[in-house]
């Protein structure tokens, strides 16, 4: 880790916020700050010294970007998406796994995840911090959430799918759609990431996903120096499978104590760079920002919780390739309109929100009659498999870069074996402090 006096007179402080010393886990004072353009994370623990994570390599972005957010995300919604925790078992040990499983774990009791899943204000559930299928009761569990009228998701490393009978009962259970871990097309890269060769295993997976028409998005944990080279690869193959309905970039989180592996380190921000070589520019790093803008209102006016460092991009798939969204939106216009009205410390409501969105389309909008353009209005993302493509760029809370002020509007809470949180990142931060002190005493 570097070592940065956080007194020094080139670093401008954009924002104070607290973070935790990825040593000993305690809470110490973090800042945001701009140091020639570039911006890190700044910490200093009065036992272990200081830390810099670099957050992203533009400061007038990353500052104008975290001005609007603060100034119209709504702070400390009710949280209405949880991951539910059913289980402590996987059935695969992959090396940047940060949790601690067994092939035989614990299991949360159906009756349990039945009082927890009814609390009132939960509209999605996901099966997550663990591998949900394991589960035998997994399917009925399913059932039970639909019919309590949740949106029922699975995070999943697809072992499991590769069973076509499996997938069925999934399917009958009413399963909304399946994220499927899927960090490429090279089984080296799984190899150094999930510690086997589990590319045909995947690939089945999604063949059989494909063959039942269930709503996939592809999770996607991208490691520096493992395999950013296969953003573009993947993003083409999504492209031609309808069935996938959004891809999630997700950067590589380290929970090592000693930092060896702050070498694979990369933020949400440096894959821009990436998709916007591979699309030879036609996806800009530029256009991703403006729409951030408008997906920040999007959030504001439908109170939506979101991760500020969740990037999200939208392409219309067609016959020769595809649309971005800067084409069908004029961005730059509607994001004039929205810094008007934080300028005159208006809320963006539903109302306000829509005109603009009315005012800012091109002609080729025509392209989203009639479903797309109906999800937009409505708020949300596309449930089903279509011709809209979303594209994420994000990245998980860990011991170096949580982010307190950006942990509380956390787009995820969880219900666990162990414990709930309305901040899966806060979650995270507790659970894993815990582990250390248990381990410690192993």
């Amino acid at each position: 880790m570097a070592q940065v006096s956080l007194e020094s007179p080139s670093n401008n402080i954009l924002r104070k916020t607290y973070s935790f010393c990825p040593v000993c886990m305690e809470q110490v004072e973090a800042f945001i700050v701009d140091r020639n353009n570039t911006v890190y994370l700044e910490k200093t623990c009065n036992q272990h010294g200081n830390f810099s994570i670099l957050i992203c390599e533009d400061a007038k972005e990353y500052s104008q970007l975290q001005d609007f957010y603060f100034n119209i995300v709504p702070q400390k919604l009710p949280q209405a998406e949880y991951y539910l925790h059913v289980t402590n078992s996987c059935n695969i040990s992959c090396p940047v796994c940060f949790l601690d499983f067994s092939e035989n774990g614990r299991e949360l009791p159906l009756d349990s995840v039945r009082n927890l899943v009814l609390k009132k204000g939960v509209k999605r559930v996901t099966f997550s911090h663990s591998e949900a299928t394991t589960c035998e009761s997994l399917p009925e569990m399913v059932k039970m959430l639909r019919r309590s009228g949740k949106i029922v998701n699975i995070h999943t490393n697809g072992i499991r799918l590769a069973d076509s009978n499996y997938v069925s009962s999934l399917k009958s259970a009413g399963i909304h759609h399946i994220s499927l871990q899927f960090d490429g097309f090279n089984d080296k890269t799984y190899i150094k990431l999930r510690g086997g060769e589990f590319l045909n295993t995947k690939l089945k997976a999604l063949d059989n996903l494909r063959k039942l028409s269930i709503p996939v998005t592809l999770n996607v944990t991208i490691a520096r120096g493992v395999n950013e080279d296969q953003v573009g690869t993947i993003f083409d193959f999504a492209l031609k499978e309808r069935f996938i309905k959004d891809i999630s970039f997700i950067t590589y989180s380290n929970y090592e104590r000693d930092g060896d592996n702050m070498d694979k380190y990369i933020m949400p921000s440096q894959l821009l760079k990436n998709v916007e070589e591979h699309s030879q520019g036609k996806i800009s790093r530029k256009a991703i920002y403006l729409f951030q803008k408008v997906f920040y209102a999007y959030c504001s006016a439908f109170n939506k919780r979101k991760c500020f460092y969740y990037y999200h991009y939208l392409v219309l798939r067609g016959v020769n390739g595809y649309t971005g969204v800067d084409e069908i939106l004029d961005l730059e216009r509607a994001c004039r309109a929205l810094d008007h009205l934080k300028e005159d410390g208006l809320r963006i409501n539903r109302i306000r929100f829509l005109a603009i969105l009315i005012g800012s389309l091109r002609v080729k909008s025509l392209l989203l009659f009639p479903s797309s353009l109906a999800m937009l209005f409505r708020g949300g993302f596309p449930r089903k498999p279509g011709r809209l493509l979303v594209l994420t760029f994000a990245t998980i809370c860990d011991p170096y870069k949580y982010d307190s002020q950006i942990a509380v509007n956390c787009g995820q809470g969880i219900f666990g074996l162990e414990d709930s949180h309305e901040s899966y990142g806060t979650f995270l931060m507790k659970d894993y402090k815990r582990r250390r002190h248990e381990n410690s005493l192993c």
